[in-house]
C-alpha cells in the first residue's frame, strides 16, 4: 500500500512534505529525532522546515501511525514500526535497538478486572559493539 493511501485512509492531505516524512521515518531503524530527520531531508528539499517536519510528526503519532519514544534523553524518537516491539538503548553509544519479540506476556502482569491497550518498554545497557570494544 503507498504513503498516500495510508495517509488518506487517516484522513491525512498526503501533502508532499508529509509524504517525505512518512517515507523517511519508515525506511530507517535508527529511531530519529526530529532534527535527525530534519537534516537528512533538508539537502534535497531546502523549503523544508523544521516546523514542518515536528507537525507532521506529531499529526502521523497522532493518528497511531508512527511511535513516539521518550528515552529521557531531553528529546523525542520516533519510530516507523508500528508493531508491537519493545527498545533496547544502549547507554554508551546511543544507539536504540529494536526487540521484536512481542509484549503480550505483560497481559499476565496486569491487576485482575484491567485490559491492556498498549506497552511502552524500555531497556538500557551496552549494546554487543560497546561490549566488543572492552
Amino acid at each position: 500500500m503507498s504513503t498516500a493511501t495510508i495517509l488518506q485512509e487517516h484522513h491525512i492531505r498526503p501533502s508532499s512534505q508529509r509524504l517525505l516524512v512518512f517515507d523517511y521515518l519508515k525506511s530507517v531503524k535508527t529511531h530519529p529525532s526530529v532534527d535527525t530527520i530534519y537534516q537528512a531531508l533538508l539537502p534535497d528539499n531546502p523549503g523544508l522546515s523544521r516546523t514542518t517536519v515536528y507537525n507532521t510528526l506529531e499529526l502521523l503519532a497522532s493518528h497511531n501511525l508512527i511511535l513516539t519514544l521518550d528515552l529521557g534523553e531531553g528529546f523525542l524518537r520516533y519510530d516507523g514500526d508500528i508493531t508491537p516491539h519493545s527498545h533496547f538503548k544502549c547507554t554508551k553509544c546511543g544507539a536504540v535497538i529494536d526487540i521484536m519479540e512481542s509484549p503480550d506476556g505483560c497481559e499476565t502482569m496486569l491487576p485482575k478486572g484491567c485490559t491492556l491497550s498498549g506497552v511502552s518498554l524500555y531497556l538500557f545497557g551496552r549494546c554487543a559493539k560497546c561490549n566488543a570494544a572492552l
